[in-house]
C-alpha cells in the first residue's frame, strides 16, 4: 500500500495542498475541491513545490478561470422585505418603499441609522419582476463601476499596459470577465457581490499579476453569485406555510445547501456564500426565519404615506417587521434564534 501523505502551504496569499508518496515524479493539477495540489516524492520540500507553481503560474491561472466559469448555483431571490442581497461582501436588506429613493433612480443602498445596510427599493420597480430584476441588476453594475473608477487603476499600473479600461456590463452572459480586442475588460454585473479583495483577485488573475486572495475561497464564492433569478413571495408559501418556499424542507428537516430561505446557523444572516459546505445549515421550522421573534417582541411596522411605521399587530396592514429584528437583536447561535439584548 502507498504510504501517502499531505500537507498544504502559503505562497503569495494561496495556500498549495502538497502530496507526497513513493512516486518519482512531480506534477500539479487544479481541481474544484482541493484548488492547487503538487504531487511528488516524498523527498519534494515545500519550496520546490512553490518554485513548480511560480513557473507554471499563467497556466494555474488558467485552469483557476476555468473553474470559476463553471456553472454556478444560481439561487433565486425573493421579491420582498427582508430579502439579502450582497453588495461588495456585505449584506443589505432589501426594503420596500413607495417614495422614490432617489431623484434619477427607483433604487439606493446606504446605510440606515437604525437598520443598518439597506436596499430601497421603489414600489412602482417592484411591482413588475423583470423591471424589479432589471434595477437591481443595474444596482450591481453601477456598484462594480463605482469601485472600478476608484480601484482600477492602482490594479492596471501593475501591468504593462496601465491604460487599460475595465468597466462592468449589466448584460447577461456566462463568462465573468470578457477580455476585448481593443484589451479593455468587461465585468459580469454579478461580481459586485464579492468581497473586495476577491473582486481584486479575480482581475489579478485575468491581468497575470500576483496572487492577493486564497483562489479557492474566491471559486466557491463565484458559484454561489446570485444572477438575477427572481420570484414573488409565493401566495400559499408564505411564511405560515409547512414547507419551505425556497427548498421545499419539510419542518424539522435541514434546508438544502444553497436554499435562498436559510439563515446560518453561525451568524443568522441568509446563507448562501458565507460558509462553504453544510456546516452552517439551519433546520425548516415551518415558518419564515425571524417571524416567532417578531411576534415575540412585537416587532410589527405598516405602510403610512409611503414610509414603515411602527404598529401593533392586530392594526390594519400589520407586517412582520423583519428589518427592526435585524437592527435590534443579536443572533443567539445556541438557541438558534434572534435575541433581544437585555
Amino acid at each position: 500500500m502507498t504510504d501517502t501523505a499531505t500537507r498544504t502551504v502559503s505562497h503569495g496569499g494561496v495556500t498549495i495542498t502538497i502530496k507526497t508518496s513513493d512516486r518519482t515524479t512531480t506534477d500539479l493539477t487544479v481541481t474544484p475541491r482541493e484548488g492547487i495540489v503538487v504531487r511528488g516524492p516524498h523527498t519534494l520540500t515545500d519550496d520546490q513545490a512553490r518554485a513548480l507553481v511560480t513557473r507554471r503560474k499563467h497556466w494555474v491561472y488558467r485552469e483557476l478561470n476555468k473553474l470559476c466559469e463553471q456553472a454556478p448555483t444560481n439561487p433565486t431571490k425573493t421579491l420582498l422585505d427582508g430579502e439579502i442581497f450582497t453588495i461588495l461582501g456585505t449584506p443589505h436588506t432589501l426594503r420596500l418603499t413607495d417614495r422614490r429613493p432617489e431623484p434619477h433612480a427607483a433604487y439606493v443602498a446606504h446605510n440606515d441609522p437604525e437598520c443598518g445596510r439597506v436596499i430601497d427599493l421603489e414600489q412602482a420597480a417592484a411591482a413588475n419582476l423583470d423591471i424589479a430584476r432589471r434595477t437591481l441588476i443595474k444596482m450591481h453594475a453601477d456598484t462594480a463601476n463605482k469601485w472600478l473608477k476608484e480601484n482600477g487603476a492602482r490594479i492596471t499600473r501593475l501591468t504593462t499596459n496601465p491604460d487599460i479600461r475595465i468597466t462592468a456590463s449589466p448584460r447577461s452572459r456566462t463568462t465573468w470577465i470578457i477580455r476585448r480586442p481593443t484589451g479593455e475588460l468587461s465585468l459580469h454585473w454579478a461580481l459586485a457581490q464579492l468581497p473586495t479583495l476577491h473582486l481584486r483577485e479575480l482581475l489579478h488573475r485575468t491581468l497575470n499579476l500576483h496572487s492577493v486572495a486564497d483562489g479557492r475561497e474566491v471559486d466557491q464564492h463565484l458559484r454561489t453569485l446570485w444572477l438575477g433569478e427572481l420570484t414573488l413571495p409565493p401566495q400559499e408559501a408564505a411564511p405560515d406555510s409547512d414547507t419551505c418556499p425556497g427548498c421545499q424542507a419539510q419542518p424539522g428537516s435541514l434546508h438544502t445547501n444553497y436554499c435562498d430561505v436559510a439563515r446560518c446557523a453561525l451568524t443568522g444572516f441568509q446563507r448562501g456564500t458565507c460558509h462553504p459546505g453544510i456546516a452552517c445549515l439551519t433546520i425548516w421550522s415551518g415558518r419564515w426565519p425571524g417571524t416567532d421573534e417578531c411576534e415575540e417582541y412585537g416587532f410589527h411596522y405598516r405602510a403610512v404615506a409611503g414610509r414603515a411605521e411602527p404598529c401593533d399587530a392586530s392594526d390594519e396592514g400589520a407586517e412582520h417587521d423583519y428589518n427592526r429584528l435585524y437592527s435590534e437583536c443579536t443572533w443567539d447561535a445556541a438557541q438558534q434564534r434572534m435575541i433581544l439584548p437585555s
